[in-house]
Order: C-alpha cells, then structure tokens, then sequence
C-alpha cells in the first residue's frame, strides 16, 4: 500500500473530484485509490505491492491534473 497526502489552496468537490479522476484512469492499469477528503487536505490510499507501485511523481502529476481540471487556480502541496 502507497500513501500520499496533499494540500489544496481551496477546496474541490469530492463527488466532482472522483468523476474527472475516473475519466483520467480508467483507460490505463492503474491499481485503485482510496481518497478521503478533510476540507483542503486529501489523502490517497493506493492498493499495491511492490511490483505494481504506482510511481510517486507520475500520481502527483495525474491527481494535480484531476485538481487544476476543477479549479485552475487551485495549487497542491505534498505533504
């Protein structure tokens, strides 16, 4: 299991959040991630071993996309 966690500048939508982040990965083999939003802070809990981990700079990109897709003016910061 990977674990990441970001802070927003402001807060998105949870339900709008987890429609644009299906579109975005549900064409490629992406193992399944587990968010839970707390206002601005969002963690992500993602389902995989050591031989299918998710590469940490290649998520941060794919989650900023999903953010600046809802609210361009939104920046993340990892934690």
């Amino acid at each position: 299991m990977q674990k990441f966690v970001a802070e927003l500048s402001s807060a998105v939508d949870k339900a709008a959040f987890e429609k644009s982040w299906q579109v975005d990965t549900l064409s490629s083999a992406k193992p399944k991630v587990e968010f839970s939003f707390d206002g601005r802070r969002v963690s992500a809990a993602i389902e995989s071993d050591s031989s299918n981990q998710w590469p940490s700079a290649n998520f941060h990109q794919t989650f900023s996309a999903v953010i600046r897709r809802l609210d361009r003016a939104c920046n993340v910061r990892w934690l």
